[in-house]
């Protein structure tokens, strides 16, 4: 079939014809669709039989165009297979912390999944005040377990020709995972157009000229922004979500998912980590306010937050350690077969695992500088009406967002994030 958009009222049609939609629904008689995509790529509809509400799927196509800019921005409509392939491997590395795939179209462009009626977003459900106390603990084992699997140290594997590791299936992976065009909108939105005077800027009125001179004419910061700029470019050490953010997970008292990887590629490992951190942080920064809108004292819920952002750090890196540790002695690598040889094993792992943490706060920190310059923004701040209290939030993100970069190199651990953190909007 060749491709065409399907509207609200051609969707019908289109499920009614397969076979396996056939088979998932007992009628198409009284069928609900809504279209709920407020993302910034592509069209998200909810299809449900209004007499069995079990009976429910979602169904997501892409468009040839960003649909947050329009036609102006044309965009390859393959990019839903790069989804369709990164569901597909979360799904294996991660049982039931993904959506299942019911059906796929590469021609149509667009895949069939899971409705997860029983979450709900999770950037949402935290600008309301609600505390997720196991979502740290499911992300970090998400987070370790597809960052170590689909890494060089997870996916070696010994051959015919002992005891030297193959990395071919790596290799293949990587090859498998050029997402070209939407690795050129990361490029653009989150490492260049922020850092300079750019059309596709979008930001609050009440900053001034010298905020965005603190930000766009400091040449150290521009320096260590391009170099993780570089590193995003060319370093394919993981497979990645690509866009890993509190509006891609979702949620409920038990279980946590992770949705909408269509930004999937192999890359720096400290990438996904760093997104959702500096996500985070953002929330952490927008509660200082949010919580006095929502008559409680701010206290308690931004030390969740900051609790929460040392429990995702400390369990992927506890999870990503025992990880390597386990393939490690499944395959008996002889590397290490000598005296002191396990206290060099553990050498290497704590170096890489410091690299990882020192490229996730940089990258944290491109996040809030984006989020609060860049066109794309975050609901935690930008929903906030009140003109000048939305711009000091936005001074605090930008500031701990520079911060974070500059100092990254020189951080070690999780605590030290903190304190920038709250040395720039104290925990009060």
């Amino acid at each position: 079939m060749a491709y065409r958009q399907l509207k609200e009222e051609l969707v019908l049609d289109y499920i009614k014809n397969l076979e396996l939609m056939q088979k998932r629904f007992s009628s198409f008689d009284h069928i609900s669709i809504n279209e709920v995509g407020d993302g910034n790529l592509n069209y998200v509809y909810i299809v449900t039989n209004k007499l069995n509400p079990e009976e429910t799927v979602i169904l997501k196509q892409a468009v040839p165009y960003l649909r947050v800019v329009g036609e102006s921005w044309p965009l390859d409509i393959e990019r839903m297979e790069f989804e369709v392939m990164a569901l597909r491997q979360e799904y294996e590395f991660c049982p039931r912390m993904v959506p299942e795939i019911y059906f796929a179209d590469s021609e149509m462009s667009l895949v069939i999944m899971q409705n997860l009626n029983k979450h709900t977003i999770m950037r949402g459900e935290m600008n309301k005040g609600k505390k997720f106390p196991k979502m740290p603990d499911h992300i970090s084992t998400f987070l370790a377990r597809m960052l170590f699997k689909s890494s060089d140290w997870g996916m070696a594997g010994k051959t015919d020709k002992w005891p030297y590791h193959d990395s071919a299936e790596k290799k293949k992976m990587v090859k498998k995972f050029i997402n070209k065009d939407l690795c050129n909108l990361t490029e653009k939105f989150i490492f260049s157009y922020p850092l300079c005077d750019s059309d596709t800027n979008s930001y609050t009125t009440g900053l001034t000229k010298e905020d965005l001179a603190e930000i766009q004419e400091d040449n150290e910061l521009k320096v260590k922004a391009a170099l993780l700029k570089y590193k995003f470019m060319n370093n394919a050490e993981v497979l990645l979500h690509g866009d890993l953010h509190t509006g891609s997970i979702m949620v409920n008292e038990e279980e946590t998912y992770v949705i909408d990887p269509e930004f999937a590629f192999y890359g720096p490992a400290g990438f996904d980590v760093g997104l959702l951190l500096g996500n985070m942080f953002l929330a952490y920064i927008a509660h200082s306010y949010r919580q006095v809108e929502l008559g409680n004292d701010p206290y308690e819920y931004r030390k969740w937050v900051l609790e929460a952002i040392e429990e995702i750090w400390d369990g992927f890196s506890l999870k990503y350690d025992k990880l390597w540790q386990e393939k490690e002695s499944e395959d008996n690598y002889p590397m290490w077969d000598y005296p002191g040889g396990k206290e060099a094993f553990r050498m290497l792992r704590d170096a890489e695992i410091l690299r990882i943490f020192r490229e996730a706060v940089g990258i944290a920190g491109s996040v809030m500088i984006r989020r609060t310059l860049g066109l794309a923004k975050v609901s935690d701040i930008a929903e906030i009406e009140d003109t000048e209290i939305r711009s000091s939030l936005d001074r605090l993100a930008l500031k701990t967002g520079k911060q974070f970069i500059l100092k990254a190199d020189s951080l070690n651990s999780i605590q030290e994030v903190l304190s920038i953190a709250k040395e720039i909007s104290p925990l009060i």
